[in-house]
């Protein structure tokens, strides 16, 4: 993991702190259109209410991403997940850090393992 700048790794710890933290009622829910996520560049978990974080990704445009599906979703349905306990938490970036938000998700993923980024 310390492949990364400290830098990196130290804000990638706060932001997973921050989206494993974040209250599961604060978090966006399973929708066709997903208009309560950003559609600006971030990171996003796939969050189950009893089981935690499941998937861990970025992207350009947060709401795009998921309006045109995702494999988590699928994996969800297969292991027949209630879509009422799997919610969206959400991190917009600034451009500064975008910039390495692929070294971000890395960390967070490498630091938690989540089960659908296996895969």
């Amino acid at each position: 993991m310390d492949d990364y700048p400290d830098f990196v790794v130290e804000e990638a710890q706060r932001l997973l702190g921050l989206l494993s933290g974040a209250p599961f009622s604060d978090c966006a829910p399973l929708t066709r259109k997903f208009n309560e996520l950003p559609p600006r560049p971030g990171l996003y978990a796939f969050k189950h209410q009893g089981l935690g974080i499941l998937y861990i990704g970025k992207s350009t445009n947060i709401r795009a991403r998921l309006r045109g599906g995702h494999k988590a979703l699928g994996w969800a349905f297969i292991d027949r997940m209630n879509p009422e306990d799997v919610r969206i938490a959400h991190i917009s970036l600034s451009f500064e850090w975008n910039r390495v938000s692929y070294q971000l998700e890395q960390v967070m993923i490498r630091r938690i393992q989540p089960p659908y980024n296996d895969r």
